[in-house]
This record gives C-alpha cells, sequence and structure tokens, in this order.
C-alpha cells in the first residue's frame, strides 16, 4: 500500500467525519481509539492496518456502510492497464453445453482481457466453438444463456452467428468483422460459428450502470419494493403518469394538495388534473411544465425516451465509416459500432491506423475505454496524463484499459490492417454526476477532503 493511497483513504475518513458532524477527539471518545492515532490516519500518516481497525470501529458504532470508506488501489500505470495476448492465453478456459444428442460438447472458449478496478466493464475474448450449417435460432445445438445482469456490447470477428429473444420471439443474424451489437440485460442470447475452417471470436464487453452501482440497497429492498420502482418504460403514457405519481409523493402532497398549490401559483393545465393522471391519456409538454414547477422539479425529471422496440437488442452491420480528423487529413477511418439511446454514454469504434508518425491530436474522454488490437499488425499506443508523455506497442490481441480524460492516440508500426476496436462507457462519473459536481463551490476538496466541517 503506497504512501498517496494511505493518504487518500485518510481524506475519505475525514470527509465521513464531517458527514456525521464528528471532530477526530469526537469520534475518539466515542470510538475507544486514540485521537492521536485518529489524526494520524486522516494525515495518512498510518499503516492499512490502522485504517482497517478504524472503519471496523466506525462501521460498529456508527450507521455506515464500511465499503463506502475503502478506496480500491488504482491499479494501473500512469492511467493505464496492459493486458498482453499471452497472458489473456494463459487465462484461457473452456465451458461446455448440450448438444443436439444431450451431449455436453465445448461451446465457448473464454479469456480475459484488460480490466480495472476502477474500470465499469468486464470485456472478455470469446471463442465460439459449435459449429452449425445454418441459421435457425430454433436449431437444437444452439443453446441460449438466461440473460445476465449487465449490459452488453459485442464486437465480432469472423463468420459469427448471432441470436436473441425479444418480446417472446427468438432471432438470428450472420455477423461478420467490423459487426456489433447492444443487448439489453436479462435478453437470453447466443453465439455460434458457422465455418470450422475460420476463427470466429466475439469481444464481449459487458458493463455496469446506475443500477449497478444500486445494487447494494437493491438487495436490502428486496423484490417486492424494488417492484415499486420498476417504471413501465415500453407504455409511455402509464411511464409518464408513474413519474408525476411518484414526484407528488415524493412531496407528500395529495392530489387536492397539488391542485390547490396550482391554483395558488396562478399555473394553468389545458385539462384536469386527474385526467392526466390517467395511464390512458397523453400528457402534453405544456402540462408537464406546469406540474414541474408546481413540484419544484426539472421539466426534464417527468420526460423518458420513448420506447423502440429496436432497442431491446441492437444489431449493427459495419458501416462505411468517415476519416479523422478529415478526408485530407486522414488520421484514422472510423467505424461507429451499435449505438442505443437507453445508453447515450456507451460509445464503441472500428478504428484503422492509417498513419505511422504518431498524431499530434488525442482522443480524451470522461468515459473509460477499452483498447484491443484485433488486426494484422503492430500498433504503437501513445499517451499523455498530467503532461506526461508515455508509448506503447500493441501485438495483435493485446488489451488496454484507459481511465477517464487521458489523451491517447494510435500509430501504425506496419503496412496495412491496423485495426483498433475502442469501447467507452461511463462509471460512476456520468452526466448527472457532472450536473451535480458543477454545483459545487470547491472542486478541490471534491477528488479529497482537506478541511474539517469547522475551524
Amino acid at each position: 500500500m503506497n504512501k498517496k493511497h494511505l493518504k487518500l483513504m485518510g481524506a475519505r475518513i475525514r470527509s465521513e467525519l464531517n458527514d456525521i458532524k464528528r471532530t477526530p477527539e469526537a469520534a475518539a471518545e466515542e470510538l475507544e481509539f486514540s485521537a492521536g492515532k485518529i489524526h494520524k490516519i486522516i494525515e495518512g500518516n498510518c499503516s492499512f492496518e490502522d485504517i482497517h481497525k478504524l472503519i471496523d470501529k466506525m462501521e460498529g458504532v456508527y450507521q455506515i456502510d464500511s465499503s463506502d470508506l475503502y478506496i480500491p488501489l488504482d491499479d494501473c500505470v500512469n492511467g493505464i492497464r496492459v493486458m498482453s495476448a499471452n497472458k489473456s492465453k494463459a487465462s484461457s478456459r473452456i465451458f461446455t453445453r448440450k448438444d443436439k444428442t444431450g451431449s455436453r460438447t465445448p461451446y465457448y472458449e473464454y479469456r480475459d482481457t484488460a480490466m480495472s478496478r476502477l474500470g465499469p466493464f468486464k470485456p472478455e475474448w470469446i471463442k465460439e466453438l459449435r459449429v452449425v450449417k445454418d441459421l435457425d435460432p430454433e436449431n437444437p445445438d444452439v443453446v441460449y444463456n438466461n440473460g445476465h445482469f449487465l449490459h452488453q456490447t459485442t464486437f465480432f470477428i469472423g463468420p459469427v452467428n448471432f441470436y436473441w429473444g425479444a418480446n417472446g420471439k427468438k432471432y438470428s443474424r450472420e455477423m461478420n468483422t467490423g459487426d456489433s451489437n447492444y443487448i439489453t440485460p436479462f435478453h437470453r442470447h447466443s453465439f455460434s460459428s458457422r465455418d470450422e475452417s475460420k476463427d470466429a471470436i466475439i469481444i464481449a464487453v459487458t458493463f455496469g450502470g446506475d443500477v449497478r452501482r444500486a445494487q447494494k440497497e437493491l438487495y436490502i429492498l428486496g423484490e417486492e419494493r424494488t417492484k415499486d420502482l420498476f417504471i413501465d418504460y415500453r407504455n409511455s403514457n402509464r411511464a409518464i403518469a408513474q413519474l408525476i405519481k411518484q414526484h407528488i409523493k415524493n412531496e407528500n402532497l395529495s392530489i387536492s394538495n397539488l391542485e390547490d398549490r396550482i391554483t395558488s401559483m396562478n399555473l394553468h393545465f389545458s385539462t384536469d388534473l386527474k385526467l392526466l393522471l390517467n395511464e390512458n391519456h397523453s400528457v402534453l409538454n405544456s402540462d408537464k411544465k406546469t406540474i414541474a414547477k408546481a413540484l419544484n422539479i426539472e421539466l426534464s425529471d417527468l420526460m423518458i425516451p420513448a420506447y423502440n422496440p429496436k432497442e431491446e437488442v441492437v444489431v449493427k452491420q459495419k458501416d462505411r465509416g468517415y476519416f479523422y480528423p478529415n478526408s485530407k487529413e486522414s488520421v484514422y477511418k472510423i467505424h461507429s459500432l451499435a449505438r442505443t439511446s437507453k445508453m447515450p454514454l456507451m460509445k464503441g469504434f472500428d478504428i484503422e491506423v492509417l498513419r505511422k508518425t504518431e498524431p499530434t491530436d488525442k482522443f480524451k474522454s470522461p468515459l473509460h475505454y477499452y483498447i484491443f488490437n484485433y488486426g494484422g499488425t503492430d500498433v504503437k499506443f501513445n499517451w499523455e496524463i498530467d503532461g506526461k508523455k508515455y508509448k506503447k506497442v500493441m501485438r495483435h490481441e493485446d488489451s488496454i484499459y484507459v481511465q477517464p480524460l487521458v489523451g491517447y492516440s494510435f500509430s501504425n508500426l506496419g503496412n496495412e490492417n491496423a485495426r483498433i476496436l475502442a469501447i467507452g462507457v461511463s462509471g460512476a462519473i456520468n452526466l448527472s454526476t457532472q450536473k451535480e459536481l458543477s454545483y459545487f463551490s470547491d472542486l478541490r476538496r471534491v477528488a479529497r477532503e482537506t478541511k474539517q466541517w469547522f475551524d
């Protein structure tokens, strides 16, 4: 455990003591812990064992979740984490599934690729071992999984058949190198090879969103109460009515109370409020504005995207792409991968690296990025963090995790076929977090608490 990390942990403990309004001296008395030791822990002049003992004491005395006080050790070096193709291959494991005869035979080979404790995704290299002769989604040799909790975006390499279930039906599509998809959580799906003479591989990037980050709370609430949180996004009128009713309850108002408030504020509806709450009635934007003003919320808090059944599972064939930064000074040719409006901060790109020289312009984003070299030549990965520049050669099937706001670019070290898969996903710092962060008056104390709440 390095000194920097101990200081970060100390700052996090100071922040928690501020939140529950305890000075080190007050906490020491309640926790039967030395005040001097608490001061040293806050300053980072301690061991991890000291920190663990204090957090254990705090959880036992105060109503806090101790896991929130542990900051994961940064497993990246200069903002990135690399996994070589050889190390990936060493993680290989093969799982069997039943075939049409009922026998269990090899179905997938899995390999780990670059991951980080900080990153929101679990990217896997998966080789399809079951070869089929048709595209029938009911083929008895095709075994669907049970779906999974994480969102998934998939990049296809070689002759892969993709199968999925949605809205009570099964579907299939032939996929090839450069094609991609997005799969909503818990939709059943499967993959197979259709050509035993060629490798059929997918890069499956599974990732968690806000629901994943709320998982502990959802587990404690349980299934019955969690049902009350579900908004029927697939029925727009009902979803809007549910949102309005929820905001009314949050404000501790009855329908009559809200009607009185609207009258006192000289606001107006196009129709009766009770009719607006009818789940079969479409609510005009003007009425949403009235309700939002009366409930002290933003209009966006009453909006929900229109349901598109095609976005349960999105399948995208490789597009024509575009030259970056433009066609005259082309550094890369970029093909956008599958998108869904439900996950606006999921961005995938198939990048052809055209130049051998290091580009002056770097990609830089608040997203966490996963990089995979699937082409036939080496690529130089150039990156910059805190004003310092670094370089790393990426061999075929090497992968890299890139922390948010690290600038990076690619150089082609071969003659042709320099191809990079790049997938970006938001972590806990998403647009909602950014908006809230923008209200704060002292950003220095957000990343590391430096002061007690009073002098």
